[in-house]
């Protein structure tokens, strides 16, 4: 009995990522979002248009030199109010590619147009010097000048038109993917299914624009957890700040304070986080006083006192605010 051929068309939509990319994209996304978690991890498990996602992101000073926001992720921060569905942002895409390709044919066209055009007109110019003017438009007529240049100004004339219509499409291509991408994080914090970490926000954005975020999500996740970085510092002392405020109630910021130092003094306690937050601990009290008397919920103050302590280890400082942090550092007896 013979095998039934399989089909070689393939179904569904096309891959247009390779696992690679997609490793690449999760891991950068994962890295950016952990240590920028204090400062957009709460509003961006908040928003609900698209535009709420581009002002969480901004919070971050210089997010566009950050690395995913340089290459795919820069997307989600252009301009773009344009409604779109994931089939017709493939058509502009499509239609985009097709107008890079007939530029390219005719710059090339254009390019061989014009050489043969001077070639042939610096051969005239060479009989006029030896025969005159009034002697050469014959050899005018054999060198065909006349249609050389003609058929040079049309291709150049057609080149432009294809620059301006390549343009049109990457002007709509830029708007229509940006709205696309922010949208598709806004059903990705609607949808319940799943929790909405650095991890999972990575997985639902690794794949924007090209992917929806369930798609993007569930390729993502067929990486192996071994093939991800660790979690970063920053996160890190977020999560221990979080476990710490839920654990304590009545709610106290002093006592609050009292125990994440005694956590990270700790001996259990992991070295390198100890070594992170330790010369900076004058930067942490700093932001629990700031946040005092402030009217925060429980469920808000780790992510804003994360924020001020980020605010004031990456800002600049006197020389009188170097010596403060170097006498206030985190020491254990």
């Amino acid at each position: 009995m013979q095998e039934r051929t399989k089909s070689s068309k393939k179904l569904g939509r096309d891959e247009v990522l390779s696992a690679r990319d997609l490793l690449d994209r999760c891991t950068h996304l994962k890295r950016f979002l952990e240590d920028e978690w204090g400062r957009i991890g709460l509003e961006l498990q908040q928003v609900r248009q698209p535009d709420d996602v581009r002002a969480a992101l901004m919070l971050v000073p210089g997010v566009e030199l950050c690395l995913p926001f340089r290459n795919h992720a820069g997307c989600l921060l252009r301009e773009g109010t344009e409604t779109v569905g994931w089939r017709e942002l493939r058509l502009t895409r499509q239609q985009h590619e097709k107008a890079v390709a007939a530029e390219s044919l005719l710059w090339s066209e254009y390019h061989s147009a014009r050489q043969n055009t001077e070639e042939a007109t610096t051969a005239l110019k060479v009989a006029i010097g030896q025969f005159g003017a009034a002697n050469v438009a014959p050899v005018a007529e054999k060198l065909g000048v006349e249609d050389l240049t003609n058929n040079s100004n049309q291709l150049e004339a057609s080149l432009k038109e294809a620059q301006n219509q390549r343009q049109m499409l990457r002007n709509r291509l830029s708007s229509q993917e940006a709205w696309y991408a922010r949208n598709e994080i806004v059903k990705f914090v609607r949808s319940r299914r799943y929790d909405k970490n650095p991890l999972n926000f990575a997985k639902a954005m690794a794949g924007l624009p090209e992917y929806g975020w369930l798609y993007s999500f569930r390729k993502c996740s067929a990486i192996k957890r071994e093939s991800l970085p660790p979690a970063t510092l920053n996160f890190r002392i977020l999560e221990i700040l979080t476990l710490i405020m839920r654990r304590t109630k009545p709610l106290s910021l002093k006592k609050i304070e009292m125990k994440l130092r005694d956590e990270l003094l700790r001996r259990g306690t992991d070295p390198p986080i100890r070594a992170h937050i330790g010369p900076n601990w004058w930067y942490m009290e700093q932001a629990f006083s700031e946040c005092r008397g402030k009217g925060f919920k429980r469920v808000e103050l780790p992510y804003r006192i994360m924020a001020r302590f980020l605010e004031h280890v990456q800002r600049p400082k006197s020389l009188l605010e170097v010596e403060l942090a170097k006498r206030q550092q985190l020491v254990s007896d």
